[in-house]
């Protein structure tokens, strides 16, 4: 791996300063984060010196020069009894979640509505992902990245689908999340070295009870066999204007949670947030496809390692309307 830094003085190759990297992120975190140890010393007169300033841009490439992370500077840490210096940047999602304003949208898709707030803060946009629902709600005073959200949030109700922005070279694009599948198989005979397994129904909901907006009773969405299994586990909606009440409240039926977490497996940067990712592991039951909803890759004394956290079940960073 090679790790690039771009400063005002140019570009320049650190890479044989780091002495350790990490490189994760989060569903529900939004930023990609890359947090590196470099070696420094004031009186090892041959290492060479180099200062990192925050807001300065840090980029992980592979060593094929793929652009894997490119970020900003937001932390840096180091005292004299130490010989390292510890770096933390990250992606440009990290402004959408700083950053907050004020919309009112009328009539608009999600997509036209990311590209809206986005073109205001100066953020270039990649590809977004297609809903063709048109919608209207306000937005006082919420981060940016909760509005994209919420506009997201709004069509995964009437369509099913999950999303989650990410950042590709600089660029905020928004996919549908776990639509694309890591060309890496998780294997317990050959990259898995400890995996956990749970299930739990704290979060199902198998009956879902449909209002007007005069609170009358207008219909109900159950799973029976769930609810023969589990017995009733119930949430209402009222419905909103210009949605599908049906389809929204069918979107919001959750069955068994089931979740794993694999650690020690040699890495593949092919397994990020995002992805999906066929698992074989029979001891525990993790055998099929799992959508990774978080991911920690780690590259120290020439070993690369990753920690995965799995769910059976697609889901996203849903955002609902503050008012």
């Amino acid at each position: 791996m090679k790790v690039i830094l771009i400063n005002s003085s140019g570009t320049k190759d650190i890479t044989q300063l780091i002495t350790k990297i990490t490189w994760s992120g989060d569903y529900q975190q939004a930023a990609r984060k890359l947090e590196t140890n470099v070696a420094v010393s004031p009186t090892d007169y041959y290492l060479p010196k180099i200062y990192i300033a925050l807001g300065n841009m840090l980029k992980l490439l592979t060593d094929d020069g793929i652009e894997l992370f490119q970020g900003y500077v937001f932390y840096k840490e180091k005292s004299i009894s130490n010989n390292e210096m510890r770096i933390t940047a990250y992606d440009g999602l990290i402004y959408l979640l700083k950053s907050k304003g004020t919309y009112n949208f009328k009539k608009m898709t999600a997509e036209a509505i990311t590209k809206k707030v986005a073109d205001d803060f100066g953020i270039p946009v990649g590809t977004l992902a297609n809903t063709g629902i048109v919608q209207s709600f306000i937005a006082d005073g919420q981060t940016i990245y909760d509005i994209i959200m919420q506009a997201y949030t709004n069509a995964s109700k009437q369509n099913g689908k999950k999303y989650m922005p990410i950042m590709q070279q600089g660029k905020l694009n928004v996919i549908e999340k776990g639509k694309s599948v890591a060309r890496y198989v998780l294997s317990s005979d050959s990259n898995i070295e400890d995996a956990t397994y749970t299930e739990s129904i704290e979060n199902m909901i198998n009956r879902v009870k449909i209002y007007d907006e005069n609170k009358n009773l207008i219909g109900t969405v159950e799973n029976s066999e769930w609810i023969k299994l589990y017995g009733i586990l119930q949430e209402v909606y009222v419905k909103e204007k210009d949605k599908n009440p049906q389809i929204v409240a069918k979107n919001m039926l959750k069955g068994v949670e089931r979740t794993a977490s694999l650690s020690g497996v040699l890495g593949n940067t092919d397994c990020i947030t995002g992805m999906a990712v066929q698992v074989k592991e029979s001891y525990t039951g993790l055998v099929g496809l799992f959508y990774i909803d978080t991911d920690t890759h780690t590259w120290q004394n020439g070993q690369y390692t990753m920690d995965l956290g799995l769910s059976f079940q697609n889901v996203m960073d849903e955002k609902e309307a503050t008012a």
